[in-house]
């Protein structure tokens, strides 16, 4: 196992699943707004509006992905199909994929080996990505986790049984476009819009997280109200030091790395000194 594994594989328990198995009904707020937003987006006549909504709800989505999808990766190995259909809806990828993509992501750390890693290799030398080419480059991410085998630690999930759900869950997405299309143009292209810009913003909210200034940084960022809103989102170390715990057993530990803006935005704020 690679040495640059995550915290919460550690020794204690030799937990990774969550203890509180109930269905994250309450975070699912966001994917809700996601949806109303980009019905609005397709309702209003106004191609400016229409664009204002549509990146508004790409910005939920970045939050249901951190949130509520975040905690139904951890919450269980394996949903019913039809939560996997709607779940792969809502992401614009499938929902399996993400899985993969995460429970790699526990595995390596912001490692080299992390799909989503703030740090790529350059002339022989790990470099740093800026956030506007990692932000609006994660499609990279994508194809890294596609060509991978083996691309996290065994004890998280059996890769093969995971990989086999994504197939069925591909051809969904690909008859739900196909149904865009037919509905019209304008859903089609502001749901592309929707999970491209979705997806861009999940990514500059993972640069918040692991900041590429420092070996391996983990980052918290733990304004009460903020964290109220986020369902303790911004408690980001402690998650990944104990990742077996539900959003709502999570508290603040005096040992993790913080940070003074939210993850989403910190970026715009990142010094050598942070």
């Amino acid at each position: 196992m690679d040495k640059k594994v995550s915290k919460g594989m550690n020794k204690k328990a030799g937990k990774t699943k969550i203890e509180n198995k109930n269905f994250p009904w309450k975070l699912g707020i966001y994917p809700l707004l996601e949806l109303v937003f980009f019905i609005a987006a397709n309702m209003v006549d106004n191609p400016l509006l229409s664009l204002i909504f549509v990146v508004i709800a790409g910005v939920m989505l970045s939050f249901s992905i951190h949130i509520f999808f975040h905690e139904c990766v951890h919450v269980r190995e394996e949903f019913p199909m039809p939560i996997n259909i709607i779940n792969t809806i809502f992401l614009g990828l499938p929902f399996d994929g993400y899985r993969v993509h995460h429970y790699n992501h526990h595995t390596y750390a912001n490692g080299l080996k992390d799909f989503s890693s703030t740090w790529y290799i350059k002339n022989s030398k790990k470099t740093a990505f800026s956030a506007c080419r990692y932000t609006f480059g994660w499609l990279q991410q994508l194809s890294k986790a596609m060509q991978e085998p083996k691309p996290f630690n065994e004890k998280l999930g059996d890769v093969a049984v995971i990989k086999a759900r994504i197939y069925p869950q591909k051809l969904t997405l690909f008859f739900f476009c196909l149904l865009l299309a037919f509905i019209g143009l304008k859903t089609f292209i502001l749901y592309f819009i929707l999970v491209y810009f979705g997806w861009a913003f999940s990514s500059l909210h993972n640069y918040g997280q692991h900041p590429p200034i420092q070996k391996e940084l983990i980052c918290t960022y733990e304004n009460k109200l903020y964290n109220r809103v986020t369902f303790n989102n911004g408690l980001h170390w402690e998650h990944h030091d104990k990742p077996w715990l539900s959003w709502e057993q999570l508290e603040i530990d005096k040992k993790s790395s913080r940070i003074n803006h939210p993850h989403l935005i910190q970026p715009c704020f990142f010094t050598r000194n942070t």
